[in-house]
């Protein structure tokens, strides 16, 4: 079985001043495509403002902060980090830098939203942790998903054992790497690979079917591009909280070489979910009920996103970065040090897996023979 030390919830809690409550003001580390659809999507959320950016290039930052109506721009990242205008900071830088600007940003006290994954591997993202429930500092990994109406609605369906017992889970996620251009950060040799960049949206999932579960093994198998990982099959068990029920199943798909459907399944023993394409930012969450062999009744959740006032976003459905902007607001103005939709427990689960897969994959390379044995620990 595999075991990780489990955050544990702090109970000290520091409230913001009534200065900083309207609104909240973030701080934005890089200048990048991501952070550029994240500073959209704080222009559209209510009680939310970008009051700083920074970036190593000090031009760039300045043309960033031009386009996006920030007040200040800065080419040193501790400028943002140390400024009195900003209440929280976001790290989009790529994710080798991820670490290190987290660490900073909790040093200093500031409240903190790494862009995903927090880190490369699971000591990073614990070192993280122990240093923001130190400090009493607010962190979070941006797994923007769960914080969804209709990933809300998901966990409240499965909490109310709508589904009966959950049996298993199915998702897919693939998009195409641009092969003719092995600068990009996909191909980035340490913070690269499919699994790193979206196979944790993948991965979360098990602590969605299976709340009150124990992980218990990761297998993984794939092939190997330019270094990476590249296409990746996973299948994580679960040991339920009813040690009497057989495991719980977690399968995933995930590749660089396609662009695939993107759909999750959750399958329980009186009916299934199913969150449609795009899963990672869901808007029709469909549940259908168990009738009797071969028949279902379906009741479909719409959650559409808003009216986008943008023609062009980096990439797909980032206007939904507001639900998660949201909900950082609101933890900080409750004065709390963690997000409910993605708590501490939820990074450092998914990092083990994701390490798995990772190691999993890259070790056995494009030989098909091997086993994939997961690592006891």
């Amino acid at each position: 079985m595999l075991h990780y030390k489990a955050a544990a919830p702090m109970v000290t809690r520091r409230l913001f001043s009534s200065q900083q409550l309207n609104p909240i003001k973030w701080g934005i580390l890089s200048a990048g495509r991501i952070a550029s659809d994240y500073a959209k999507a704080i222009t559209i959320t209510d009680g939310a403002v970008a009051s700083a950016v920074a970036a190593r290039c000090p031009t760039k930052a300045k043309e960033f902060a031009t386009l996006h109506g920030i007040d200040k721009s800065y080419g040193c990242y501790h400028d943002v980090i140390n400024s009195p205008e900003v209440d929280v900071v976001y790290i989009a830088t790529t994710a080798d830098h991820h670490f290190e600007w987290a660490k900073q940003s909790l040093l200093a006290g500031k409240p903190t939203v790494v862009e995903k994954p927090m880190t490369l591997r699971l000591a990073d993202t614990k070192e993280l942790i122990d240093l923001a429930r130190q400090n009493n500092t607010f962190l979070m990994e941006g797994m923007w998903t769960r914080c969804f109406p209709a990933m809300h609605k998901l966990r409240q369906i499965i909490a109310a054992g709508e589904l009966g017992r959950i049996v298993y889970c199915q998702g897919d996620f693939g998009w195409k790497f641009p092969t003719n251009n092995l600068d990009d950060r996909i191909w980035y040799k340490e913070s690269g690979g499919v699994t790193l960049d979206i196979g944790m949206y993948c991965a979360q999932i098990g602590r969605v079917a299976f709340p009150n579960a124990q992980l218990k093994d990761v297998r993984a198998t794939g092939t190997v591009k330019n270094g990476v990982d590249y296409s990746v099959m996973a299948t994580v068990r679960y040991q339920q909280e009813d040690i009497e029920a057989e495991d719980g199943l977690l399968q995933f798909a995930v590749t660089g070489a396609a662009n695939t459907e993107e759909r999750l399944v959750i399958q329980g023993t009186k009916g299934r979910a199913i969150l449609d394409a795009p899963f990672h930012v869901p808007e029709r969450l469909r549940v259908s009920k168990d009738q009797g062999r071969g028949e279902t009744e379906e009741i479909v959740y719409d959650y559409p996103l808003p009216n986008d006032p943008f023609e062009v976003w980096n990439n797909p459905g980032s206007i939904g970065f507001f639900h998660q902007i949201n909900e950082v607001g609101k933890a900080l103005k409750e004065g709390r040090n963690e997000c409910d939709s993605y708590t501490w427990n939820d990074s450092l689960e998914v990092a083990l897996i994701v390490d798995e897969i990772v190691d999993q994959v890259r070790g056995e390379g494009n030989d098909v023979s091997s086993s994939g044995a997961c690592r006891q620990q």
